[in-house]
């Protein structure tokens, strides 16, 4: 009896679902990277994720300073530069970062988390998800973040004790990756469009016949840009997070507007594309009076993460900004300390009021000189640094030099008489070379020393703050000896301030050991001109 009982009751119950084959990752992931997050989506499907770094001071309060935007666009109103911030909320490898979906999100894995039933992943999924609201992208987030938490726990990343969720990237987040973020010199940072070296119909779908031909492509198919992200430009547009803004003269206008698209798309012509790229759409259709849904636009994920990531935030949080808001200021001259006396002494709430905006506009101040400072230091090192690269490069190439000339030499006896004289001139070219070195040396050496004085006077912890970031961005480029350079530079300048200039024999002495020299292979040091 209970056996027949048992089985009606299995009869009643719900099948368990049947375990979803994971996708192929060809079609979600076709050039996998080895740092690459890859996070489950429901159905077996997958979502792959960049981290982008954000190179920046240590300290509670800390964050990025970049310039976005882009002059002489034609749409100043709306793109003329102006100075934001970034900050990574994870660390991974020990660097700050914060991730953004590799590629637009696509149909498939749209379907995989909003639709009631599972997708047949197919090379068709592969196309970006548009014709979705700016509603729907945020839906979409909502609901991948609360299934992911449910079911992929452990495989979000996490900071203290906050885990991450998903949402849509903010506009300085989205225009900094897309630029190249740390991984570019600010010249190329810059720029129109990242530096793509085969032009940007190798990475950015445009309208045209040549391109995209009136229609999206498969995200991921054509070459990514700096950081390993796919269709930042072109493809479709891509809805974020807050709304649209003008600019004024470099500041967000107080009025925010409707919803913002980033990047342009197939429709959008390739003399227009370019990384400051913004659009205003109405979040609803005025005709319909639906949310409004185009054709052209979709959007890419980003991870989130709660700033309070753990009880001793908030403690953390104040101290900084106490220091921030009081530091390299004299009581007796400190402009904030005299308004917080003013606030005291005063009865009168409205007196009071004013006080406060005083003091927040001052606090601004204070800080836009302090980055300012803070921007000047840091380009003091990346030249000290580049300067001293010229001077290992100079005397690495003096070694090779000699040896070729010596080369030549031998050479001479061995050759036709008529051109033993072609052989003899070029020895003598490069004898000239060899004998040139030393006094071209001690030039660069002086401009070094004379960098290396001025950023001295910097305050030590900011040098050694700002030498964090710039070896951190030079590891990021890849430059060669650049980080190795860029932490000397900052040791002579911490030197300089304590009275200890190095002299330029020292200076290169330490230079050439930096930049990995053996002794046998470093020559005289530079002779200064009388």
């Amino acid at each position: 009896m209970r056996e027949r009982l048992l089985a009606a009751l299995l009869v009643l119950l719900p099948a368990p679902a049947l375990a979803q084959a994971a996708w192929p990752p060809a079609l979600w992931n076709p050039s996998p990277i080895r740092d690459d997050l890859v996070l489950p989506l429901p159905c077996g499907g997958r979502m792959a994720f960049r981290p982008v770094e954000t190179p920046m001071q240590d300290g509670a309060l800390a964050d990025r300073p970049v310039t976005v935007g882009q002059p002489d666009t034609g749409s100043d109103y709306a793109e003329f530069p102006r100075r934001a911030h970034v900050a990574g909320p994870f660390v991974a490898g020990g660097k700050r970062v914060f991730y953004l979906g590799k590629m637009e999100v696509t149909r498939d894995q749209y379907a995989a988390v909003m639709d009631a039933e599972c997708p047949t992943p197919l090379e068709a999924g592969r196309v970006p998800r548009a014709e979705v609201s700016w509603f729907d992208a945020v839906a979409f987030t909502a609901k991948l973040s609360a299934w992911a938490l449910a079911n992929a726990r452990d495989q979000l990343p996490k900071r203290g004790d906050a885990v991450a969720f998903v949402r849509l990237p903010t506009e300085e987040e989205w225009e900094y990756a897309a630029r190249g973020g740390a991984s570019l010199g600010e010249g190329e940072f810059a720029a129109r469009t990242p530096p793509f070296s085969e032009g940007l119909a190798a990475h950015a779908w445009f309208a045209g016949p040549s391109s995209a031909d009136g229609r999206a492509r498969a995200a991921g198919s054509l070459k990514p840009g700096p950081l390993g992200l796919f269709d930042m430009l072109g493809n479709v547009a891509e809805w974020v997070l807050e709304p649209y803004r003008l600019s004024v003269v470099g500041r967000p206008h107080g009025q925010p507007g409707g919803a913002v698209a980033r990047g342009g798309h197939f429709l959008t012509a390739e003399e227009q594309m370019r990384s400051s790229l913004r659009e205003e759409y109405p979040p609803f259709n005025p005709r319909t009076g639906a949310p409004l849904a185009l054709r052209m636009v979709g959007f890419r994920a980003a991870l989130g993460l709660v700033v309070t990531v753990d009880d001793g935030a908030p403690d953390a949080f104040a101290r900084a900004f106490e220091a921030e808001a009081r530091g390299r200021q004299f009581t007796a001259e400190n402009p904030a300390e005299i308004l917080a006396a003013l606030k005291r002494d005063t009865p009168d709430e409205a007196v009071r009021r004013g006080l406060t905006r005083v003091e927040t506009a001052l606090a601004g101040e204070q800080r836009a000189r302090g980055e300012q400072a803070a921007a000047a230091l840091k380009a003091q090192i990346e030249a000290a640094s580049t300067l001293a690269r010229v001077v290992a490069i100079s005397r690495g190439n003096v070694a090779v030099l000699t040896a070729l000339r010596g080369l030549l030499e031998g050479m001479a006896p061995m050759v036709p008489e008529a051109s033993r004289g072609t052989v003899s001139g070029a020895a003598t070219a490069l004898e000239r070379r060899v004998a040139d070195t030393p006094a071209a040396v001690a030039q660069v050496l002086d401009a070094y020393l004379r960098a290396v004085r001025e950023g001295g006077e910097a305050e030590a912890q900011a040098i050694t703050a700002q030498a964090r970031i710039v070896e951190a961005e030079m590891r990021s480029r890849s430059l060669p000896l650049g980080p190795e350079l860029a932490a000397l530079a900052a040791r002579h300048m911490q030197a300089s301030k304590a009275g200890r200039l190095p002299s330029p024999e020292v200076a290169e002495r330490e230079i050439l050991a930096a930049a990995g020299l053996s002794p046998a292979q470093r020559p005289p040091p530079a002779q200064r001109r009388p």
